[in-house]
């Protein structure tokens, strides 16, 4: 009998120990969505602005995001755990800690909703709610292998970070567009992105935006307009419809499907566009065909 209550004794310790101190969190909640863990990282890092992320670890099938959030006079860390558990369903766990009242939170949690797990639950379903939106809002659709072709292209060169990758292509469109018309340039297909550099720790890139030509002799010397060519290639395919803004979504798409079927393959996609953004219309319906060059 003794050791029993002894035994009771301990586990009421030790779970009061885990509780107070070694809990993962203030407050915890899980959510599910059908897409990647790309997607989703992506989305935790730009949702919110002044919401800074301290910290990231990536996987192929965890990742880890530290985010901070300042509410009144204290600041809330998110931690944002990623599991996939398939090619289209990632599990996310989110541990939420405020330092300075940490103690406080968690046994005032115990016996009411406090202002602390009040605001926490409003962020988190507030995220989740923006990603469901987000995700109601593109598609993305893998072809499988197929032949990359060969192009010879004017460009303008571009860096930055990828969530702004459309911008620069709004910037630069007016101007090949119109040297394009200006020298008499006959076309050879979609306008596209080609990658020539993807840095997944800083989300940056660098990339030509280009329009595919029939080559000549005599090439105009204009500002800012380079000239190259590709030769055909084997890669991955994907279609995405959605705002240009979020088209590196099928690239994460791709890696997945990479992954899963053992395809190594070259980190510097290619976007090929079928709608004009300035038009506008349904952005659900703008085309892009994404490609994944496959490491022979």
């Amino acid at each position: 009998m003794k050791n029993i209550i002894a035994f009771i004794i301990v586990s009421i310790i030790a779970t009061g120990v885990w509780y107070l101190y070694l809990k993962p969190g203030d407050f915890t909640a899980k959510i599910k969505a059908k897409t990647t863990l790309g997607t989703i990282e992506q989305s935790i890092k730009n949702w919110k602005e002044g919401a800074p992320v301290t910290e990231v670890q990536l996987g192929d099938e965890y990742t880890q995001i530290i985010q901070e959030f300042t509410v009144q006079d204290s600041t809330h860390i998110y931690e944002w755990q990623l599991n996939k558990v398939h090619d289209s369903l990632t599990e996310v766990t989110v541990h939420v800690i405020d330092p300075t009242h940490s103690i406080n939170n968690r046994i005032n949690g115990l016996f009411k909703d406090t202002d602390f797990k009040k605001s926490a639950t409003r962020t988190v379903l507030e995220f989740n709610e923006l990603l469901q939106d987000h995700l109601d809002r593109i598609t993305v659709t893998i072809v499988g292998e197929e032949e990359l072709p060969a192009k010879f292209y004017a460009y303008t060169e571009l860096k930055g970070l990828q969530i702004l990758k459309a911008d620069g292509m709004m910037r630069d469109i007016g101007h090949l567009q119109g040297t394009m018309a200006t020298y008499d340039i006959e076309l050879d297909g979609r306008p596209f992105v080609q990658i020539t550099d993807w840095n997944r720790a800083t989300d940056s890139i660098k990339y030509h935006f280009a329009f595919p030509m029939i080559e000549r002799d005599s090439l105009p010397v204009v500002k800012d307009i380079k000239y190259g060519s590709r030769p055909a290639q084997r890669a991955l395919k994907a279609i995405y419809n959605g705002n240009y803004i979020t088209s590196d979504r099928a690239w994460y798409a791709l890696l997945n499907y990479a992954k899963s079927n053992n395809i190594k393959v070259d980190l510097k996609p290619t976007e090929v566009f079928y709608n004009n953004p300035n038009m506008a219309g349904d952005e659900s319906r703008w085309k892009t065909e994404v490609y994944l060059p496959i490491v022979e």
